[in-house]
């Protein structure tokens, strides 16, 4: 059957040029989609023309077989009939209002002999202390990056109790990590710490220095002066980080901040709900298909309907619209005699408000790769999480100019300044298991300085794993090895690991476009040194 149908294009062609709002429907009768136009005829007729259009809008075309119709006598009767007809019928391809909240949260287990801090998104019942959700990422990463700056915690997810390092990594030489993989320091101290990090979460900071003052008192007793400076500076850190917070207070009372961010073809939006001077609560919504032309009539409708169906009321809103669209939320909400003024701010602190809110997405975008990271910790069976990755790849061209580089992903994005290059000395032919063992041998004799991610993912199989098994083997060293295999077009559609067995991706799409994405980042890394190494090395042959 052809799209649309003789019905429908006659529909088309005599729809008045007027305002109002139409319903899509499909064979059944039933509304699909339900929209508001300045003029019906050209709105609707949009539909039908060969222009680009989203999976989500060109599924639902495919799917029109009557459209009905009411004409209105200004676009602000047809929006707010717009919201009652889709708060009614709830139409399967119309935007939903549906909170995304995938909040993180942060997890100590008291359980291991050395607690660690890792970031979830799964709350479970299994004895350790959560701390959250963290509705503002941005905050949870100020947290943490505190944490981690003030307290020496255990970094690596080695399992002391199993295995013991001969030499500790770079934070300990750097004072971020107090040495427990080389007993470098008591149970009992690592444990009087993390009971400061827990009141540190809790948020009471008069009690840890409280502590940490009585801790100094004793070391000044027992002439221990460069311990008791350590913890004077802690209290110092402490206080610094008090005095940040205390400035966050907002030169608002009742006001609702949009925020909202396009990425690719998602859209992001979150409220931000400032009361009484301080954001109290925020809320997310994620829009996925939406079509770019339509953002400003999207967040008109997103922002009638929130207030349509959400009982905490603000005085004012600030969002970054045309001043038609404002004016039009501003009529609107008269007419439904809501006391809600919009305004869209156009500089100073009210558009950085706006600024602020709009940077806590592009975090939240950003922490998302962090959500995968637990899904991916899920799948591998890794109970203590995954923050650190590294990714290997070879390049060359007809046995000349062979090199391999590693990338590093940590902390929810990659880390450029772990990125590594490896020009390889030990073959001149394409032996890719070969090479992989010289990048892998040579990178493990810089273990004080590289700390070893929790896994290693290999661009190759049974045999570049062998090779790499063998590496490590050699440096009587250990972590997570997996292979990336590849089908037919050269992309990564699931895993190998260390004994040989497949783990088929297939669904898993949000793990495996992961993993392309690091693959593609790795490779793009190598082919740019790759090429730089061959073009120097043409340029001194020319010059010759």
């Amino acid at each position: 059957m052809s799209y649309p149908t003789e019905h429908v294009k006659n529909i088309v062609s005599n729809l008045p040029y007027n305002p109002g709002i139409y319903m899509m429907r499909d064979e059944n009768g039933k509304i699909i989609y339900v929209g508001k136009a300045i003029s019906l005829r050209k709105r609707v007729r949009q539909y039908f023309q060969k222009n680009n259009k989203t999976p989500r809008i060109e599924k639902m075309v495919t799917l029109i077989r009557d459209i009905s119709y009411i004409v209105t006598n200004n676009e602000v009767e047809a929006l707010a009939l717009e919201c009652n007809y889709i708060k009614e019928n709830n139409p399967k391809f119309n935007v939903m209002l549906k909170d995304d909240k995938t909040y993180p949260y942060i997890r100590i287990n008291l359980k291991e002999t050395y607690p660690t801090i890792i970031v979830t998104r799964k709350m479970k019942k299994d004895g350790a202390m959560y701390f959250g959700p963290y509705t503002n990422v941005g905050a949870m990463r100020q947290a943490l990056l505190a944490i981690k700056q003030i307290f020496p915690v255990k970094r690596c997810k080695v399992n002391l109790e199993k295995k013991k390092l001969k030499a500790p990594c770079l934070y300990y030489h750097i004072g971020r990590c107090l040495g427990p993989c080389i007993n470098d320091i008591n149970l009992e101290q690592y444990r009087n710490m993390i009971n400061q990090i827990v009141l540190f979460l809790q948020g009471k900071n008069s009690e840890i220095k409280d502590i940490l003052k009585k801790e100094i008192d004793e070391c000044i007793e027992k002439l221990d002066f460069e311990k008791a400076q350590i913890l004077k500076e802690r209290i110092e850190n402490i206080d610094k980080l008090k005095e940040k917070q205390n400035v966050s207070n907002l030169n608002e009372n009742s006001t609702d901040i949009f925020g909202y961010v396009a990425n690719n073809s998602t859209l992001y939006i979150q409220i931000f709900k400032i009361r009484n001077y301080k954001v109290v609560l925020n809320d997310n919504i994620e829009i996925n298909d939406f079509e770019k032309n339509e953002l400003e009539d999207t967040l008109v409708q997103i922002v009638t309907r929130y207030y349509l169906e959400n009982e905490d009321m603000p005085k004012k809103v600030y969002i970054n619209l045309e001043d038609e669209k404002v004016n039009l939320l501003n009529d609107y909400f008269k007419s439904k005699e809501i006391k809600l003024e919009v305004f869209c701010p156009k500089r100073g602190e009210k558009s950085n408000l706006i600024k602020m809110v709009e940077n806590n997405i592009n975090i939240n975008i950003e922490d998302k790769k962090n959500n995968v990271m637990e899904d991916l910790a899920e799948l591998l069976g890794f109970s203590q999480g995954l923050d650190t990755i590294e990714c290997y790849d070879i390049s060359n061209l007809r046995n000349e100019y062979i090199v391999g580089c590693m990338i590093r992903f940590e902390d929810g994005k990659l880390n450029k300044k772990m990125y590594r290059k490896f020009k390889i000395k030990s073959t001149q032919t394409q032996d890719d298991p070969k090479c992989m063992y010289e990048i892998i041998s040579r990178r493990l004799k810089h273990v004080k300085e590289w700390p070893l991610p929790d896994v290693i993912f290999l661009d190759g199989g049974k045999t570049q794993m062998s090779a790499v098994k063998q590496a490590f083997k050699e440096a009587d060293e250990e972590t997570n090895l997996y292979g990336m295999v590849k089908n037919d077009k050269h992309r990564t559609r699931g895993l190998i690991d260390s004994n040989g067995e497949e783990i088929d991706l297939t669904n898993h799409k949000n793990i495996l476009n992961f993993l392309t994405f690091l693959q593609d980042e790795v490779h793009r890394f190598t082919i740019t040194y790759h090429r730089k190494l061959r073009d120097s090395i043409k340029n001194v042959k020319t010059k010759k």
